[in-house]
């Protein structure tokens, strides 16, 4: 049986990597992207990048940007009351939350503000979880550390789902077909390493033997971990998967989510047809 504390930190992990997934390779003009008018975001001076608050929000509150998103998130996750009001003290490399001025920093600032907050939310003994956090947490004084964990989780979780949501608002208002691109010679294995996993997460099963035919790497990963032999098993694309056995895929590679083979993708969804198939291989498509 778990504990309290391995619980909160399973679910901040869990939270975390579905949205460091979802943020990978942002671009600034997803970064920046206002889609109204009167958007709060990010904005970059000559003292340094701030983004738009007030002591008393609007209401009903303004649209905001990814920038404005993930600066909020690096800045709950990272400021000093996520250490003192449980009763402990920053480290002097925590340092101060920063306001990213770009997709990169951004990715940056994220990673750093989550690591700060990770240790700090390891070190939690069950009496700081229980124990009522005291005049350093103003009106919340008699509310316990668990209390405080939970509201800070759920911070990370519906801001991190904004952040997602927006750039799948951005993505279908801004279409990029990189297959088609590929298949034209406009986009490279060097380019675009991934394109062959990426193309069966979007189950465009058509491209998969012609980006392979261009050279594109089998094996690559989709950000989720997931390989393309993987998804095709996982879906039951059976002449898919026996296109990228013939040229050599890897099929006892494991994802890290579920830690599953392709013949454990197969398993998992039932896919009677592809198991018989791979048994039929023998061990080398085990």
């Amino acid at each position: 049986m778990t504990t309290l504390s391995q619980d909160l930190l399973d679910l901040s992990d869990f939270a975390w990597q579905r949205l460091r997934q979802r943020v990978q390779g942002l671009t600034d003009d997803e970064y920046f992207w206002e889609p109204f008018d009167g958007c709060w975001t990010v904005h970059k001076t000559d003292a340094g990048n701030t983004f738009d608050r007030t002591q008393i929000p609007p209401t009903p509150a303004p649209f905001t940007t990814i920038a404005w998103r993930i600066a909020h998130i690096v800045d709950i996750l990272q400021e000093d009351r996520t250490a003192t009001w449980f009763g402990h003290q920053p480290l002097a490399d925590d340092g101060q939350p920063p306001v990213p001025g770009s997709a990169a920093e951004a990715l940056t600032a994220l990673d750093h503000s989550y690591a700060v907050w990770r240790r700090r939310l390891a070190a939690l003994s069950q009496e700081d979880l229980d124990r009522p956090m005291g005049e350093i947490a103003g009106p919340y004084a008699e509310d316990a550390g668990s209390s405080f964990a939970l509201h800070i989780l759920d911070e990370l979780i519906h801001h991190g789902a904004e952040v997602a949501t927006v750039r799948d608002f951005y993505r279908g208002l801004h279409p990029d077909d990189p297959f088609a691109a590929a298949l034209a010679g406009d986009v490279t294995p060097a380019d675009r390493p991934a394109l062959v996993a990426e193309a069966a997460a979007a189950q465009r099963w058509e491209v998969v033997p012609q980006l392979a035919e261009l050279g594109f790497a089998l094996d690559e990963r989709t950000p989720d971990g997931f390989t393309a032999a993987q998804l095709a098993a996982g879906t039951g694309s059976l002449d898919v998967l026996k296109v990228l056995v013939q040229r050599g895929a890897d099929l006892s590679l494991t994802d890290p989510r579920f830690n599953a083979d392709v013949r454990g993708w197969a398993d998992w969804f039932k896919q009677a047809a592809v198991l018989e198939y791979l048994d039929a291989q023998g061990t080398n498509a085990r």
